[in-house]
């Protein structure tokens, strides 16, 4: 019998194509090239900014900042190194991009409204008015008119 043509059982194969990362260290030192390319040549530290050095799309850091595996740390790292761009931003007098790009990167710590919690017990209470109350089956029969 003759070899298959494609063998997907061989050692290695995953299925997709590899990492442009294959470790966190190698992630973490071009996000560091990142930031270092920012403030050299003036630029402004962005979310997209970041994907676009990294060479990943945006869905892909948010897939890594989620998940738990060996690059979420990095991630959140580098994506705290952006929120604190913005953070400085808020003492000058141009600061309402600034509140718009936290409350959209960070949306569980930056947000407009408040919120509170309240603890209530209900307790069952019962009440006896003594003879003068009706039982229901007597209230239906006083509904008639009496003509």
């Amino acid at each position: 019998m003759a070899a298959p043509k494609i063998n997907y059982f061989k050692l290695g194969n995953n299925g997709g194509r590899p990492r442009i990362y294959p470790t966190p260290e190698l992630l973490e030192e071009k996000c560091i090239e990142y930031f270092e390319y920012c403030v050299t040549e003036k630029q402004i530290i962005t979310i997209t900014g970041l994907c676009l050095y990294l060479g990943i799309h945006r869905d892909t850091l948010n897939g890594w900042r989620k998940e738990s595996n060996q690059f979420s740390d990095t991630i959140k790292r580098a994506i705290d190194c952006v929120l604190i761009a913005y953070e400085t931003k808020l003492d000058t007098f141009t600061f309402g991009g600034a509140i718009f790009a936290l409350k959209n990167i960070d949306k569980e710590n930056w947000k407009d409204k408040t919120e509170q919690e309240v603890n209530q017990t209900n307790t069952n209470v019962t009440a006896s008015f003594g003879s003068s109350v009706q039982s229901p089956s007597e209230s239906a029969d006083d509904s008639r008119i009496d003509s």
